[in-house]
């Protein structure tokens, strides 16, 4: 999140640059929506985790995501796949409760947060990354995914994923409306942010039209598997709406709806860690 002072003289800049010179302001709109700020922040509520057994993913040519392992390699894995602006140990609840249920838990720093590297960080690749970490581990009991991390999921399973169940927290579903909201708040003309999402999709047009023709076709998947999702009511970054979306699209999931733990505070929930490992371990 933007500090106050910020935030006004973000709103300044966009009030003289889309007047002035329309093109600048578009690339600057597309740099502060995909360039991630506060990525290595703590988790204020995270629990102390034995160390990781770190290792590398293959994504692209020179490109490789940071990956980490807990458990016995013997045990089924589950993938964490962590939200925009966050890592891995935004989700220390999780990891905590599945290696008390002897899960194998295998997790990765998404690109430009943490310790992976990159020029570039949006939903193509994003959704790249989500195969290429089952690619390196092998089919998985579950993928739990929060936030940008549940679209990356949902645009990934398009092509099928090795999992045999998903488990969302918060997910996002519909990249026009963040960014819709996103521009809002800074400030930034509606034409000027429908002009960055094409800049955006030209920008890895080849990645993205893997996955699908345009933004909202991204999350037309058909992908089948058991399917829990948990939102909170009261969250203010991402409404429950999106949620409530992709259960249209996929009756068989289930919606748990959360009170009072808005955005973040929902991974740090005993009752959301326990639902998602009772489900996992559901048979």
């Amino acid at each position: 999140m933007h500090h106050p002072i910020q935030l006004k003289l973000i709103r300044l800049y966009f009030f003289i640059v889309s007047r002035l010179f329309p093109s600048l302001a578009v690339v600057s709109a597309y740099r502060l929506f995909h360039y991630p700020v506060n990525t290595t922040r703590k988790n204020r509520n995270e629990l102390p985790l034995p160390k990781a057994e770190k290792f590398t993913i293959p994504l692209y040519r020179n490109v490789t995501l940071q990956g980490y392992k807990w458990g016995d390699a013997t045990d089924p894995v589950v993938l964490l796949v962590h939200g925009w602006s966050t890592t891995s140990r935004s989700m220390s609840h999780f990891i905590d409760r599945l290696l008390n249920h002897h899960f194998q838990v295998v997790t990765y720093d998404a690109l430009r947060h943490g310790e992976t590297k990159a020029e570039l960080s949006d939903l193509a690749n994003w959704a790249d990354s989500v195969k290429a970490a089952l690619k390196q581990t092998g089919q998985a009991e579950c993928i739990i995914a929060h936030s940008f991390g549940g679209a990356a999921v949902t645009v990934a399973s398009k092509l099928g994923l090795n999992t045999k169940k998903l488990v969302l927290i918060a997910p996002i579903h519909n990249v026009i409306t963040v960014s819709d909201n996103f521009a809002q708040r800074l400030g930034i003309s509606s034409a000027i942010v429908k002009k960055m999402r094409d800049y955006t999709w030209e920008q890895n047009r080849q990645r993205f039209e893997l996955y699908g023709k345009d933004w909202n076709d991204l999350f037309n998947s058909s992908f089948h598997v058991p399917t829990l999702i948990f939102h909170d009511k009261e969250d203010r970054e991402i409404g429950i709406e999106h949620s409530l979306a992709l259960c249209q699209k996929w009756p068989w999931a289930i919606l748990k709806k959360t009170t009072g733990l808005g955005h973040r505070k929902i991974l740090d929930d005993a009752a959301v860690t326990k639902g998602a490992v009772s489900f996992i371990e559901k048979t």
